[in-house]
């Protein structure tokens, strides 16, 4: 049985040196799908042995990336054990080795493997652990190939989707030991912008009312108060970290949006929540000559959000319970 990563990247080079290090170390293969990158990706990819690089069609979404990585994937005789990431998620390569090698035996194919899911919170030494969206959780991150099953391939318009084509009935091995690590909140201001992208990407496939892209994007917002942990010095002892430096490099989800702003009108955009960002905002003030505003209608009255409150706060707490 080999291991073989599937990574889609787009203009990753603040981190793409890390996550291949650590998926060297313990993949036989690292399969990049890679979409138009116009940075050092490409050339960072090549200093690494094992890297197979995939061309993505720029017009494509990381579904589709997804998708050829999979296929990519079965190229590979046997029932591999496939480690579906994204270049800003790391994990301790000593850790995952010493579970591929434990249990390898015992991996039978149409396995899902979830391991334990942590958000990094502005920091490199903290992740957030409280009872929000971004808790601590079990995430789906692998799946041994069965070389049947795949992905419901009927929408390529969809931004979501579970990175492993495993259906929700399928079994499932949970790994405490391993600990994956997203850096998405590393860069709080590029992850603002990215989660700007998403809603005016779905605005664009009108798929869903202004109030609706809202509502879904709204736990992406920064929150003021937040509950953070020690990241335990086991967990990245043998992995090499980015900086925050890379939230000041502007974001190729920036230049995407400005451009929809000259193609559609910048006012097409103004019902989604995206102003809290300066420069979108001062955008729009400088084109339009006023201040925008966004569709918040999706807003419940006070006492329902108190409700949805405690809902929440209970789905946090079920995800942060280690079985």
């Amino acid at each position: 049985m080999k291991v073989i990563a599937l990574l889609p990247v787009r203009n990753e080079e603040w981190v793409i040196a890390h996550s291949l290090a650590s998926l060297s170390a313990f993949c036989d293969v690292v399969l990049v799908s890679d979409r138009g990158s116009e940075d050092g990706t490409r050339g960072i990819c090549r200093r690494f042995p094992k890297v197979v690089i995939l061309d993505a069609p720029m017009h494509s979404r990381i579904r589709e990336q997804r998708w050829q990585l999979l296929d990519a994937a079965r190229n590979y005789d046997g029932g591999n054990l496939l480690w579906a990431t994204d270049a800003d998620e790391l994990v301790s390569p000593a850790a995952a080795a010493a579970f591929v090698a434990g249990a390898r035996e015992r991996l039978l194919p149409g396995t899902a493997i979830e391991t334990r899911y942590y958000q990094l919170w502005n920091s490199v030494r903290r992740y957030r652990d409280d009872f929000s969206y971004y808790a601590p959780q079990w995430k789906a991150v692998a799946f041994v190939d069965d070389r049947r099953t795949d992905f419901d391939r009927a929408d390529a318009r969809a931004l979501h989707e579970p990175r492993v084509p495993a259906p929700p009935d399928a079994p499932t091995w949970r790994e405490a030991s391993l600990h994956v690590l997203h850096l998405q909140w590393m860069i709080p201001a590029r992850n603002q912008m990215k989660q700007a992208w998403y809603r005016c990407r779905e605005w664009l496939d009108e798929g869903r009312s202004a109030a609706a892209i809202n509502q879904r994007y709204s736990v992406t917002f920064a929150s003021k108060r937040v509950r953070t942990s020690a990241v335990p010095a086991e967990w990245v002892s043998d992995l090499t970290l980015p900086d925050s430096a890379a939230d000041d490099v502007p974001s190729w989800h920036e230049r995407d949006i400005r451009a929809w702003f000259d193609q559609f009108g910048i006012e097409r955009f103004e019902p989604l929540e995206i102003w809290s960002i300066p420069a979108l905002r001062g955008e729009f003030r400088r084109r339009v000559g006023r201040s925008p505003r966004p569709d918040r209608s999706y807003l419940a009255p006070w006492p329902t959000r108190a409700r949805h409150m405690a809902r929440r706060l209970a789905a946090g707490a079920r995800r942060r319970m280690p079985f």
